[in-house]
C-alpha cells in the first residue's frame, strides 16, 4: 500500500474551511496592525498659557510677581517657558528638564515644583540686587533675596530664612570687587574692620519627634538583606495647617548607590502652602554617613530657600552614624542631630508603615 504525505493530498484536503477563515482574520489581523504601527501617530498640540505680570508665582516659604522676573511682557503676555527662564536666572534648581507647574487660572497663581539642579545666576535689580551688611539683625530685616554679611575674620556670609530656620554660612559667590564697593558704601576699610559675624544655623520649628527618626531608621535597614543593599529617601514636611510633621516615602527607584524619586502631588504645587519641605534624609546602607558628589549636586536648596539634609549610614550596626546640614546651591553649613531631633528618648521600636515599601523600586546594578 502506497503512503501518502500532505504534499501528496495538497494542503486543501487536510486544512478545513473553518481553520482557513481563521487563519485569514489573523493575517489580516496582523497587516492592520503593522500599517498602523507605520503610520506615524499626530501628537496631540498642547496650547501654551500666557500670563501677564500681575499673576503671582508661589514658593514654600516665599512669593513674586510674574514681572519680578520678566523685563518686557507684550499685551499678551509671556509662556511659562519665558517665566521659567526668568526664575531660572536666580534659582537654577529650576531647570526645564526638572520643572512642573500647577496652575490656578481663576485666581491667577503659579506653583513651579522643581527638582535640584546646578547652573549659576545672574542678578538683577530690585528684590534681586546683592546687599551687603554688616550684622545679621540688619540681613534679616531686608526683603532681599541675595543678602551678605562683611565678617571681620575675613569670611563674606550668605544669608538665609524660611519658615523653618535661618542659615548664616560662608560664600564663595562674591567678587572681590563686589566685597571693595560694599565696603566703601558702608564706610569700613577692609573686612577685618567690620565686626565679626560667626557662621550658624537656627531650626526655629518643634524639633522632630524621636519616633520619626526611628521609623526612618527601621525602614532603612529594611532594604539591608544578605543579597542586596539599597539605598533609600524619605522627605519631611511640616503641615502648617495642623502643626505636625509628616513623613513621605516619595516614589523612587533605587540602586545600591543611587536614589532616582519623583516629589509627591499629595505635598507640592498648590499644596505647597500648606505643607513646608523642612527636611530630605537620605540612607548610604553599610556605607558611612557622608555627603558624597552626587548630593553636592542635587542639593541646590528647596524653591527659592536652603534645604536641609541628612545622611544615614552603618545602618547594619546599632551605633548608626548621622550627618545633616543646611544648603543652598554651593553654601552650606553643618548641622548637629540633637538641633533638629528629640534624642532624648531611645526606643528598640523601629517599626514604620508598611506602605512605605511600595512606592520603592529596586534596581540591579550601580546606576539606573
Amino acid at each position: 500500500m502506497e503512503e501518502l504525505s500532505i504534499f501528496d493530498i495538497g494542503i486543501e484536503d487536510v486544512i478545513t474551511e473553518e481553520e482557513k477563515k481563521k487563519e485569514e482574520a489573523q493575517k489580516n489581523s496582523i497587516a492592520a496592525r503593522a500599517k498602523a504601527a507605520a503610520t506615524p501617530k499626530e501628537k496631540k498640540k498642547v496650547e501654551p498659557i500666557y500670563v501677564q505680570g500681575d499673576w503671582t508665582i508661589h514658593f514654600a516659604t516665599e512669593s513674586f510677581r510674574v514681572e519680578d522676573f520678566v523685563d518686557e511682557i507684550p499685551e499678551q503676555g509671556v509662556t511659562l517657558e519665558e517665566v521659567r527662564e526668568g526664575i531660572e536666572r536666580h534659582f537654577p534648581q529650576f531647570s526645564a528638564a526638572r520643572t512642573k507647574w500647577d496652575v490656578d487660572k481663576d485666581n491667577k497663581r503659579l506653583f513651579p515644583d522643581a527638582f535640584a539642579g546646578s547652573k549659576g545666576a545672574v542678578s538683577k535689580e530690585g528684590r534681586f540686587t546683592p546687599s551687603f551688611f554688616i550684622s545679621a539683625e540688619e540681613a534679616f530685616e531686608s526683603n532681599k533675596i541675595y543678602r551678605y554679611i562683611l565678617s571681620g575674620d575675613g569670611n563674606v556670609l550668605s544669608v538665609h530664612q524660611s519658615g523653618y530656620g535661618t542659615m548664616i554660612a560662608p560664600t564663595i559667590k562674591v567678587s572681590d570687587k563686589m566685597v571693595e564697593k560694599a565696603l566703601d558704601d558702608l564706610g569700613f576699610p577692609s573686612l577685618e574692620a567690620c565686626p565679626v559675624t560667626p557662621a550658624s544655623f537656627e531650626w526655629i520649628l518643634p524639633k522632630i519627634p524621636n519616633k520619626f527618626l526611628r521609623q526612618i531608621v527601621g525602614f532603612f535597614r529594611s532594604f539591608i538583606t544578605e543579597e542586596h543593599e539599597y539605598e533609600v529617601a524619605v522627605k519631611i514636611y511640616f503641615d502648617m495647617e495642623k502643626e505636625k510633621y509628616v513623613l513621605d516615602v516619595p516614589e523612587q527607584i533605587v540602586t545600591p548607590v543611587y536614589i532616582s524619586m519623583i516629589n509627591t502631588p499629595e505635598y507640592t504645587g498648590q499644596n505647597a502652602s500648606r505643607y513646608l519641605p523642612v527636611m530630605e534624609v537620605h540612607s548610604h546602607n553599610v556605607m558611612r554617613a557622608f555627603f558624597s558628589d552626587t548630593d553636592d549636586a542635587d542639593e541646590q536648596g528647596n524653591s527659592t530657600t536652603f534645604g536641609v539634609y541628612g545622611v544615614l549610614g552603618r545602618l547594619n550596626l546599632k551605633e548608626y552614624e548621622m550627618v545633616f546640614r543646611a544648603k543652598m546651591r554651593d553654601d552650606e553649613i553643618r548641622i548637629q542631630p540633637e538641633q533638629l531631633f528629640e534624642l532624648d528618648v531611645e526606643r528598640d521600636d523601629y517599626s514604620y508603615p508598611k506602605h512605605w515599601k511600595t512606592k520603592v523600586t529596586t534596581k540591579e546594578g550601580f546606576y539606573l
